[in-house]
């Protein structure tokens, strides 16, 4: 019982850091990727020839659009958790619906005559 509590716990703590280490790569790199989208962005805004040099002669709704959009609204951890739950609460739903009852009917038959035929074996 020792080895194996100590080997699953082992296991536990070595995955957990793993995973808790990859979330924080995954988050640094979407940072960074925000980042650079800006960056580039903001370079093609000045680069342009609307931003660089007919600025003046732009019109006010056309300079107002070629602004940078704000950041996407990140989903927070339960927004992602509420979704996935929709996704499986739907998918039950979609399973129930389409369930054809005498199927069932027809499986648990056959269960209880599999679970009668080895309990008579033995």
């Amino acid at each position: 019982m020792g080895f194996m509590a100590g080997f699953f716990g082992g296991f536990t703590l070595t995955a957990s850091v793993l995973y808790l280490s990859v979330q924080v790569h995954r988050s640094t790199r979407i940072a960074q990727r925000d980042a650079i989208r800006e960056q580039v962005e903001i370079l093609n805004d000045i680069s342009s020839p609307l931003g660089a040099y007919y600025r003046r002669f732009a019109q006010e709704d056309n300079l107002q659009e070629s602004r940078i959009a704000p950041p996407p609204k990140k989903p927070s951890a339960e927004e992602l958790l509420k979704h996935q739950w929709n996704k499986e609460v739907e998918a039950l739903a979609k399973k129930t619906v389409t369930l054809r009852w005498q199927d069932v009917t027809n499986t648990a038959t056959e269960v209880a005559r599999v679970i009668s035929d080895l309990v008579k074996r033995q």
